[in-house]
């Protein structure tokens, strides 16, 4: 009986043993799942080096982390701005689309360079990797830019008269103005009348005239003062000339 009782105690201590280390593996197998990594997460980017001018592009971006594509990340968000204006940025959120792929349309509305950067936010960690996307052919439309600039500037003749005044009277002024060697009717025609160094300037608007812009103002007193003449008509002329006025 003695013996039977020791028999049935090893055995009873044997099972207890492999019960305990199976709960000890499970254990641990259940730490080890909800440990969170310490790898970082990772985000590549995969945008179109160029576009066109108004095409839908797809920007994507591909977020893992140990390797494992991560599919719970908090946020995403693309920013987008064209070089030189990052304070006119714009945030676009993007959508988990597959394993570890989040995606965003957007459209560039000019030919230039722009800069991508998405914004990753996931499990505690933030990553922002950028890239460019040229749009268009921005040199091209840049020259042509200054071009038509040009255009609407050039072959402007500005003629202000007289260049003396006497001080305390009206003053007459005329203004004549040509473009491409023929007289500009129906512009807006204004004298901008200051001194050096003063923080007062004194407009006049002149009225369309046989032959010109007419108009008058008095200087208060004797003195030499700067005349800039504004000629400006629509979007496509705005010209301006400096001039000194002798007062005596």
């Amino acid at each position: 009986m003695n013996n039977m009782m020791k028999r049935f105690g090893v055995t009873f201590g044997l099972v207890g043993l492999f019960v305990l280390g199976a709960c000890g593996t499970d254990e641990a197998t259940k730490s080890a799942e909800t440990t969170p990594s310490m790898e970082p997460v990772e985000a590549e980017l995969n945008v179109p080096a160029t576009a066109d001018k108004d095409e839908a592009v797809t920007l994507a971006v591909r977020v893992t982390q140990d390797g494992k594509a991560v599919d719970d990340a908090d946020e995403i968000k693309f920013e987008i701005w064209k070089n030189g204006a990052k304070e006119e940025s714009e945030m676009t959120k993007a959508s988990l689309t597959e394993d570890g792929v989040y995606e965003a349309e957007t459209t560039f509305a000019d030919e230039a360079i722009y800069t991508v950067q998405v914004h990753v936010t996931a499990r505690s960690m933030h990553t922002m990797p950028t890239t460019n996307v040229t749009v268009g052919h921005p040199e091209t439309a840049a020259e042509a830019e200054a071009e038509e600039d040009h255009h609407h500037h050039a072959g402007a003749e500005i003629v202000l008269e007289p260049k003396q005044a006497i001080a305390n009277e009206a003053q007459p002024f005329t203004v004549n103005v040509e473009v491409d060697h023929e007289a500009l009717a129906g512009a807006d025609v204004q004298l901008e009348v200051f001194q050096d160094g003063a923080d007062k300037h004194e407009w006049v608007k002149l009225e369309e005239a046989e032959g010109g812009y007419a108009g008058e103002h008095t200087f208060p007193e004797a003195g030499t003062y700067n005349v800039q003449v504004h000629v400006t008509k629509g979007h496509d002329i705005h010209e301006h000339i400096m001039e000194t006025v002798e007062v005596k």
